[in-house]
């Protein structure tokens, strides 16, 4: 009976073409919306085809055939429709689907129970084990589970008309975790900053591969989700909806039409720039080309003018620190900045510890042990910004505010001289009770990834960052971000929704992963762990076409390139991306 249910949820899963398409994409980070190199996820053109249940078929076909019905339904023209013919009339009208359980392997129906005579029966219970991995939710986002167990799901199947059919389920659906990213599309949506309408900030989602677009702008439409709130903001006028016919989904030169209800017309001409350069700017990535939108309220064609928006980016290069000299990271080797190497420095008495770089170049910021926090751009120079016990490895936004942790649950920051302000302290309420030991501000300056640990372990948070005229204020509720790594003690922004993660186990063997927020896009979701290193002391990362760079035992500084690490130099004593 195993293998027959086996065979019988193959049969659903019917490949009808492949079309890869090779190109690496993006959108520019200034500008028009352009094309560019990014971490992205290409479209991949893989229907499968769903069959509805066969005349006598048992409970337990039943349920394999559902199964496979629902995976297949977000790639097929008929969408659910087929999965709910294996269910009670009933039970079809009221189930939801919206829900994703990405189980790690394909979910195969057990046999009923020994001893139980189908013919004899009407009602059986059919169970299906598996183990979640991650979950999607109704809007989308993807959240990793951090300790996968298996569970046993149950399915009560009844005769209904002398045919088999399934009359209590739980809602959602289960996708094996090789056919998430073919049914599901890692889709990044973007929002204007809440200080600055005209740079983007992303928020990645995965959405039904064959109505991506569509579900796309009804989110956009409602606006950034509850970890952006007070960061970011929506220009659409309220109560404006996607209207009938809706998004042309089409893959060739022309624009993607985007019809909306008559509401959209009361948007000022600036705004409806920006709206428009948010469509395009998540309809773009991943097509390999800039995708234009034409925008309507119902069949008007509205003006938009092209919208000069910024998406983030690391715009300027990382930095060294070797022999008390600072040096620009380079294509093949390091040159020194701003001074001759025969000019070190006065680092007199300092314990070089962690280097910072603001994406302004100025200023840069060292750590002096783990208790000392300096600015060595000072015009007398260096001067103290932190004082305090064990302070994490500091980080400079864009506005040239300087982050680092306080005491158990808190954030310092200083907000630089321009500011006025000596330091803020944030104690936002998900970190209570927890030691901060890594915080990184994402390039836009909206978005704060957070490492803190407790007794129960080590966790990665990202919380949108609320500014008062552009002074950090507060933080947001955040998102937990790969749940299932141990041990990490730190995070870099290493893609517009890429984490670089560096960890450290008890016996000192370190490890770096990727981690997405909202799940690793390219990669279904997952977090994955880079091979080839086990000594790492330092990480940079930063939202650039270079990879990442780490400072291994003995000062040996390496460049990872499409997943190999290559040596760079030697004799380093720290390094680090603007950010």
């Amino acid at each position: 009976m195993r293998r027959a249910a086996t065979v019988a949820l193959a049969a659903v899963v019917t490949l009808s073409g492949v079309a890869g398409l090779g190109a690496c994409a993006q959108i520019p980070t200034s500008g028009p919306v352009r094309v560019g190199n990014a971490d992205v996820d290409p479209q991949v053109d893989i229907a499968i085809i769903p069959q509805g249940p066969s005349p006598g078929a048992d409970p337990q076909v039943i349920v394999a055939g559902f199964l496979g019905a629902a995976v297949a339904a977000t790639t097929s023209p008929k969408e659910f429709q087929t999965a709910r013919e294996f269910l009670t009339d009933d039970v079809a009208a009221k189930w939801d689907e919206a829900a994703v359980r990405v189980v790690r392997e394909a979910p195969v129906p057990a046999p009923v129970e020994r001893g139980v005579e189908l013919e004899e029966t009407d009602t059986v219970e059919v169970v299906v084990r598996a183990t979640t991995i991650a979950t999607v939710d109704s809007v989308g986002a993807y959240t990793e589970v951090g300790d996968p167990r298996e569970l046993g799901y149950r399915f009560t199947v009844v005769k209904s008309g002398g045919e088999w059919r399934i009359s209590a389920l739980d809602d959602g659906v289960l996708v094996p975790a090789n056919l998430f990213a073919n049914q599901y599309r890692a889709t990044r949506l973007y929002f204007p900053a809440e200080s600055d309408q005209t740079s983007l900030v992303p928020d990645l989602r995965w959405f039904p591969r064959r109505t991506w677009r569509n579900v796309a702008v009804e989110e956009l439409l409602a606006g950034p989700p509850a970890w952006l709130q007070g960061a970011a903001q929506s220009l659409v006028p309220e109560g404006t909806q996607l209207a009938s016919p809706s998004v042309r989904d089409t893959d060739g030169e022309d624009a993607v039409v985007v019809r909306l209800s008559e509401q959209i017309s009361a948007a000022p001409a600036e705004q409806r720039a920006v709206i428009a350069a948010q469509l395009s700017a998540t309809f773009s990535e991943g097509a390999g080309r800039v995708v234009p939108v034409d925008l309507y309220s119902g069949q008007n064609r509205l003006s938009v003018d092209a919208a000069d928006v910024d998406l983030p980016a690391t715009l300027t290069g990382p930095m060294a620190l070797k022999d008390d000299t600072l040096y620009l990271v380079t294509d093949g080797s390091l040159e020194p900045y701003g001074h001759d190497a025969d000019e070190p420095l006065d680092l007199s008495g300092m314990d070089p510890t962690a280097l910072a770089i603001s994406p302004a170049t100025t200023p840069i910021v060292l750590r002096d042990g783990d208790d000392q926090i300096w600015d060595l751009t000072a015009e007398d120079g260096p001067v103290s910004l932190f004082k305090g016990p064990d302070l994490a490895a500091p980080s400079v936004d864009k506005f040239g505010a300087i982050w680092t942790s306080g005491g158990t649950g808190k954030l310092r920051v200083n907000p630089g001289a321009d500011s006025g302000i000596e330091e803020i302290t944030l104690e936002p309420e998900w970190l209570s009770g927890r030691k901060v030991i890594s915080v990184s501000v994402a390039p836009e300056g909206s978005r704060v990834a957070v490492v803190s640990e407790a007794p129960t372990g080590t966790q990665v948070h990202v919380a949108g960052v609320v500014r008062d005229d552009d002074v950090p204020a507060d933080l947001a509720s955040p998102l937990s971000v790969a749940a299932p790594i141990d041990d990490i003690v730190q995070a870099r922004w290493a893609g517009t929704t890429t984490l670089a993660l560096l960890t450290e186990d008890e016996d000192g063997v370190t490890g770096v992963w990727t981690a997405g927020v909202g799940g690793l896009a390219g990669a279904g979701g997952a977090a994955r762990q880079l091979p080839g290193l086990t000594d790492v002391e330092q990480l940079a990362a930063g939202v650039a076409d270079p990879g990442m760079l780490v400072i291994t035992e003995g000062g040996h500084l390496e460049h990872e390139q499409t997943g190999v690490w290559q040596p760079f130099d030697e004799d380093v004593d720290l390094v680090a991306f603007p950010g």
